[in-house]
Order: structure tokens, then sequence, then C-alpha cells
């Protein structure tokens, strides 16, 4: 049997989760909580296999629960069922070496997988959000083919400068500029100016 604690903040959530995990035959559920100090209290006390976790809780947050149970010795594995369907927080909880992510809007057969992926050692993140992880990364690996006077160049065009303003900002020629701009869009894989602008706009070289 899989040992399980779960922790959400909304009580009808919380409480239709624990009757579907019930439902599972190899899944036991060892107490349910509602804030951070009481989920960590939980997982110390029961020692569960898993934790599944909401990120955002009063008291303490996802990722303060895992912190702290790190420091405590807790080897309970964290799976995080969640509604951040954003790629940072994503990366975030990667880097922070959980188990699981998965999203809330995931069918709850996800979430099973999951639960089963990591209780064998494996890890699980859902497919959506691996996607816009991956994309992102394409996109930061991007920045890094750039040199330094490129990115410097491709902001400059962004906030839309001429070729001419920016040789004259940064004290070079019109046809070195025309260059390097030829350049970012041969690396970049695009081909007009609006294409150069929300490249940037993406990948943070320029805010909106």
């Amino acid at each position: 049997m899989i040992k399980v604690v779960i922790a959400d903040n909304h009580v009808i959530f919380r409480q239709g989760l624990l009757k579907l995990l019930q439902a599972a035959q190899d899944i036991t559920v060892a107490g349910e909580a509602g804030n951070g100090p009481e989920t960590l209290e939980l997982i110390a006390k029961e020692k569960p296999d898993l934790a599944i976790l909401d990120i955002s809780m009063p008291g303490l947050d996802g990722f303060e629960i895992h912190e702290k149970m790190k420091s405590n010795g807790l080897e309970t594995k964290v799976i995080f069922l969640t509604v951040h369907n954003d790629t940072l927080t994503a990366k975030k909880a990667i880097q922070a070496n959980t188990s699981g992510y998965v999203l809330k809007d995931n069918a709850f057969e996800d979430l099973l997988y999951a639960i089963r992926a990591v209780a064998s050692g494996g890890k699980f993140i859902s497919p959506s959000i691996s996607d816009k992880i991956l994309n992102f990364s394409e996109k930061e690996s991007k920045n890094h083919i750039l040199t330094g006077r490129e990115s410097e160049i491709l902001r400059l065009i962004a906030s839309g400068l001429t070729n001419k303003q920016i040789a004259n900002k940064l004290f070079i020629s019109i046809k070195t500029v025309d260059t390097h701009r030829t350049n970012i869009m041969q690396k970049l894989d695009v081909h007009t100016t609006a294409d150069l602008v929300r490249y940037a706009i993406k990948t943070g070289l320029l805010e909106k």
C-alpha cells in the first residue's frame, strides 16, 4: 500500500480528493491538513510515503513545507497538486527536487499515475506543463547563443530604435548594426521586426 497525506486549504476540494483516493485499492490516506504548520506536523507524525501538497496554503506554502521537511530529515516524497501552470513555478519545483508536479485541471488519473510513478522511484510532471518548460528552455538556450552585443542590439531594436539610432547610440556603423540584425534573425530563426519584439518580450529582454 502507498501511504499518503493530502494538504489543501480548500475544504471541498480536499474532501473530494480524499474520497477519490480512498477508492484506489493500492493507496491509503493517513491524514489531511488545511494549512502549512498542520501539514508539517502531520507528515512528521505519520511519515507517509508521499505528501500531496497544494503550493498556496496559509502558514507555510508548499515550497516552505518541502524545505522544512528536508531540514528535519523527513524522507516523504512530495507531489505538488496545484493550479499554478506557469513555467517559473514548475521549474522552481523541479529545482527543489520535488517528485511530482500535477495540475488541478488535469484528470484524476494523472494524479494516480503520478502517485504510483513516484512511489516506484520515478517522477511525474503534467504533460501540459512539461511542454511549456521545454519550450521555455529552448528560448533560454537561444538567448545563450546570442552574444552580449547581439542581445543589446536586439533589446534596442525591440525598443523601437532604427538602425541609424542604434549605430549612434553604440558608436558603431549602420552597416555593423545591419550585420548584427541579420545574424540575430538567423540565430533565432525569425524573419520580421515584429518577431524580434515578441521574442524580446517573451524572454525578458524587453518588458511589456
